[in-house]
């Protein structure tokens, strides 16, 4: 789809009176997210073991699994369900 420049800033006008007319928003400019962004990237202080730790698949679902109910369940389903797969299948093939 082809859009004119006129039609591309007219949207953006609009869009800049609608965060006007509402004084509750908070408007964000480009420079103010880009500096956020790049504070928010660089941690503080960090060894590279633990570095290492939190690029591991096992950690990060850990972590998920502390926050969310549902996914700790969901895995302990799994997990059952592939430890009965593979009891029938062990007694399939014995």
């Amino acid at each position: 789809m082809k859009t004119s420049p006129d039609s591309t800033h007219k949207s953006q006008a609009s869009m800049e009176n609608l965060a006007k007319t509402k004084p509750g928003k908070l408007v964000h400019t480009s420079a103010e997210t880009s500096k956020t962004a790049k504070t928010a990237k660089t941690p503080a202080s960090s060894s590279l073991l633990q570095d290492l730790a939190e690029m591991d698949t096992g950690f990060a679902l850990l972590q998920s699994m502390a926050r969310s109910k549902t996914l700790t369940i969901m895995v302990i389903i799994f997990l059952l369900a592939g430890a009965g797969f593979a009891l029938f299948l062990s007694k399939m093939a014995g």
